[in-house]
């Protein structure tokens, strides 16, 4: 579980900021939702399993988003890279001060190892200027286990010797990092650091049909997968109770290409048919007609089948999912089902979460989401993000002298501006246009 999320010098982000998904215990939203407990006793602490972000468009909520997907893509990728090859290296350009590195830092949970590991790094188009790692287990003091600067690299020799095996006998390049050269020296803590970015985030796009082939897979290949995102299109009423897979046999058509025949068995093409009862004049069942999901179903359907198996696993994983644009071709039933399932202890009882942007201001509800768990994204003046939570609002505004009550209506009062992060449009010319 993300616990905590930094960026700085990143597309819009010119300064450092946070995405805290601690559960605040001062507030009483949603009781026995929303949470996970990590830990027994004492040194026990909650954290969230949903948060939504709301913003006008182009205040940079999918470039928090962007940012995480960035990070995530530079741990698993690093291990690849050549001495020459560039970082991809976004700063934020509005700005007259001198270039600075782009800074990324997650603080996160693993249920495996039952550890706090917060790990971050500082780069420029070409090298990696800072590193660390710190972990903090059950029992144990929180260690530094890699503190990499441009003097060199530090470790904890005690708790980090894996750490020694691959300074000592690896070429680190400049523009890699030594977190990714420690795993590939077989680096126990390395690798589980690694595997958690792997195996357990995911980030998706709710607008860009990334995922639909990734669940066409899933479904053709195991029954039980078929069953499960069955089971949840069933549910979403969406007018058809199962669906049947079909992978296209391109081999059996004359004239194609070798190259396309031998494309086709490394990434077979998988059709998928939505299953509808004929009716007769009476409204009995006559027979079954199978449509083609891709032509003959609507963009929301074919989004909600494209996020089924995602959605599904991180439930059975206890996985975070981030998406870009949830509500995108949805209806706004359908968006607050999907966040309903990660609070819900039932349905979600091993601690996945959900992280989105949306601008389905339905969700603004005590009943739906706690104020914890509902962050806003806003430009300053000189067109840097901020973030905010609802409970950080009124620090923020002139309007508002302490935190929204949880009887509050926040759809209302976000949409009137109280909270921020909405457009200020006008029928007037304004200055500078």
């Amino acid at each position: 579980m993300i616990l905590k999320f930094s960026v700085e010098n990143f597309r819009s982000f010119g300064r450092k900021m946070t995405l805290d998904l601690y559960a605040s215990n001062g507030i009483k939203d949603l009781p026995g939702k929303g949470v996970s407990v990590i830990g027994s006793g004492p040194s026990s602490f909650k954290v969230l399993n949903a948060v939504s972000l709301y913003g006008a468009n182009s205040s940079g909520k999918s470039n928090l988003l962007r940012a995480i997907s960035t990070m995530r893509r530079m741990v698993l990728d690093s291990v690849r890279l050549n001495d020459d090859e560039s970082l991809p290296y976004d700063p934020f350009v509005l700005s007259t001060r001198e270039p600075q590195p782009t800074r990324f830092e997650i603080t996160y949970y693993d249920s495996t190892t039952r550890g706090i590991y917060t790990y971050g790094f500082e780069y420029t188009e070409q090298v990696i200027v800072t590193e660390w790692l710190q972990a903090k287990w059950p029992g144990r003091s929180e260690k530094r286990l890699i503190d990499r600067t441009p003097d060199g690299i530090n470790l904890d020799t005690t708790s980090f010797e894996e750490g020694l095996r691959a300074r000592d006998t690896l070429v680190l390049n400049k523009n890699r990092l030594f977190l990714s050269l420690a795993g590939q020296a077989g680096g126990e803590i390395s690798n589980s650091v690694i595997n958690w970015f792997r195996r357990n985030l995911r980030v998706i796009s709710g607008i860009q049909d990334t995922y639909s082939k990734y669940t066409r897979k899933r479904v053709a290949d195991s029954p039980e997968a078929k069953l499960r995102v069955q089971e949840f299109i069933c549910k979403m009423k969406l007018g058809f109770e199962r669906f049947d897979v079909e992978k296209v046999d391109f081999e059996s058509l004359p004239g194609l290409p070798k190259e396309f025949i031998a494309q086709y068995k490394r990434d077979p093409y998988i059709q998928i048919y939505s299953a509808h009862n004929v009716y007769d004049e009476n409204g009995t069942v006559v027979r079954t007609e199978m449509l083609d999901l891709d032509e003959q179903e609507s963009a929301g359907t074919n989004k909600v089948f494209a996020l089924s198996a995602p959605l599904l696993e991180a439930l059975d994983e206890g996985m975070t999912l981030v998406v870009d644009e949830l509500d995108s071709k949805m209806h706004p039933l359908l968006s607050r089902r999907l966040v309903e399932m990660f609070n819900s202890p039932e349905e979600n009882p091993h601690g996945a979460q959900l992280v989105f942007t949306t601008h389905d201001t339905n969700l603004l509800s005590n009943e739906v989401l706690r104020r914890d768990q509902i962050w806003f994204t806003e430009k300053d003046a000189v067109e840097n993000t901020g973030i905010y939570s609802l409970l950080k609002v009124h620090e923020r505004s002139e309007k508002l002298s302490h935190a929204p009550r949880n009887d509050s209506n926040y759809q209302k009062n976000y949409i009137q501006g109280l909270y921020g992060a909405v457009p200020w449009i006008t029928s007037e010319r304004p200055e500078g246009c």
